[in-house]
């Protein structure tokens, strides 16, 4: 085989393995999360309080695991079929909030203020307020109201 050919070959083996690897990344989705057992189980006031003791620990404890969290709903928006869920103790201003994946829209849509319930979900920030007026929030995506 020449030169020339072997260049032509192992360019057209990494022009295709390129593409391959560029089909993969761009057709990729997310887990469904109904069907992820949770690294965590922990209920919503411990949670705040790991949070609130100390963020960075308990953001480098939890920070990409999925969570099942158990708690008291406090309220729940909704915008455009996207629902959020607050759940944590009433007599505190900190809370979780869920997004809800669009495949957990019906089940979201019957949770009520008061409500205990169980969520799953990865944590994806922590907003803490500096001025104490708010309480803090602790962020979770892809979340799905967990069968009890």
């Amino acid at each position: 085989m020449s030169k020339r050919k072997i260049i032509i070959s192992v360019l057209i083996l990494v022009v295709a393995a390129a593409a391959v690897y560029s089909y993969k990344e761009f057709t990729r989705t997310n887990k469904d999360l109904r069907y992820v057992k949770p690294q965590v189980t922990i209920e919503a006031d411990s949670l705040i309080r790991e949070f609130t003791v100390n963020d960075s620990v308990a953001d480098h404890k939890y920070r990409n695991k999925i969570i099942a969290v158990h708690g008291m709903v406090k309220g729940i928006d909704s915008a455009d079929g996207q629902y959020t869920i607050a759940m944590g103790d009433t007599n505190i201003l900190s809370s979780l909030r869920f997004s809800m994946d669009t495949s957990s829209a019906i089940k979201a849509a019957a949770v009520q203020r008061g409500m205990s319930i169980t969520v799953k979900g990865a944590i994806t920030g922590f907003k803490k307020d500096e001025t104490g007026l708010l309480g803090d929030d602790i962020e979770f995506n892809r979340c799905v109201i967990q069968q009890e």
